[in-house]
């Protein structure tokens, strides 16, 4: 089982594939499973490096105040165990608030950034919603009811259309043997919470792509298209079809646009 002493914490970590370095950040709550339509894709032509962030899946989850500069210490902490100085970095949700900062906090280690469902700042909406599902979790609610609670902020009216879809993604995550625990749950959301950097975007100077679904309710699209205008040059690319979990439900349109992306930073 590959870990790294970083701080505080061991990070597992899992690298696929060779070529220019591309490390893969993920959402609140989430362990690195949830790139499993992204790494085969990714993997044909770059060294992928997925983990999971303090307080999710195989890393340590110390029940102790985390925030998003700590993540971004984290993830280059991992970079400097593999020898890697530079790569291509791609956040999603609270993974984008991650990458965020640490392209703020180390301009050099980033070779471009791809901010995914996210904003500088955490919207009211879904601090609640996490808010709620935070209480659930620690009033004794299923994990089953609490997934099933979070599905619609995630995906789209047309991913319910078949009950198949659904019924699988529970099951996934049902059967996955290294549940977050809900106080590590609510540390992450914590830090999402106290997380802002609507005033320091501007600072970023590396290639950026600002990507959301047409249909994300939980972070939606005139986050995206703010968290664009305030960084110097960066791409904005709404994909349709897709809602907060559009890497999941529209995965070639997603793979697509991080590859079309990345193409266009390797030519300058």
């Amino acid at each position: 089982m590959p870990t790294v002493k970083v701080g505080d914490v061991n990070i597992y970590y899992e690298v696929h594939g060779e070529g220019e370095p591309l490390a893969l950040i993920t959402g609140l709550g989430l362990d690195l499973t949830s790139w499993m339509l992204q790494i085969p894709e990714f993997s044909k032509k770059y060294r992928v490096i997925v983990f999971d962030n303090r307080g999710a899946g195989r890393t340590s989850a110390p029940d102790t105040p985390y925030s998003i500069e700590m993540m971004a210490d984290d993830t280059v902490g991992l970079l400097d165990a593999l020898n890697i100085e530079k790569a291509h970095i791609l956040g999603v949700s609270m993974g984008g608030r991650i990458t965020q900062e640490l392209t703020l906090k180390y301009p050099q280690r980033v070779e471009s950034l791809i901010l995914a469902a996210t904003s500088a700042k955490m919207p009211f909406r879904e601090k609640h919603i996490f808010d709620t599902a935070v209480r659930m979790a620690q009033e004794g609610v299923s994990r089953e009811t609490s997934i099933r609670y979070l599905l619609p902020w995630v995906f789209t009216d047309k991913f319910f259309e078949s009950p198949e879809q659904i019924q699988m993604v529970i099951n996934v995550m049902l059967a996955n043997p290294y549940p977050q625990p809900a106080y590590a749950f609510a540390r992450q959301l914590a830090a999402c919470g106290e997380h802002d950097t609507q005033d320091r975007v501007g600072q970023i100077t590396a290639p950026t792509l600002v990507l959301v679904g047409r249909e994300d309710i939980l972070v939606p699209v005139k986050l995206s298209e703010e968290l664009a205008a305030g960084i110097p040059n960066a791409e904005l690319v709404v994909l349709e079809g897709g809602g907060h979990a559009f890497s999941l439900e529209i995965p070639d349109k997603f793979n697509q646009a991080v590859l079309d992306f990345l193409a266009k930073v390797e030519k300058g």
